[in-house]
């Protein structure tokens, strides 16, 4: 969030630009990936948390 206020600071925009303008951004990153058993996987950077299961199912609870 820190990011997002010295961004909206330096461009004289509100935060809610800061961050939107932040989130574009990230969106065009490329996503690093490689093909396992044919499923796309996504190459996290070493010392990510694991997926597991019971996080990946307490995600899903949160949906509406």
């Amino acid at each position: 969030m820190e990011l997002a206020r010295t961004l909206a600071r330096r461009k004289k925009v509100s935060l809610g630009e800061a961050v939107s303008e932040l989130v574009r951004r990230g969106a065009r990153l490329p996503v690093p990936t490689t093909e396992r058993h044919g499923l796309t996987v996504v190459r996290l950077p070493a010392g990510s948390p694991r997926v597991t299961v019971a996080a990946v199912e307490e995600l899903l609870e949160e949906l509406p």
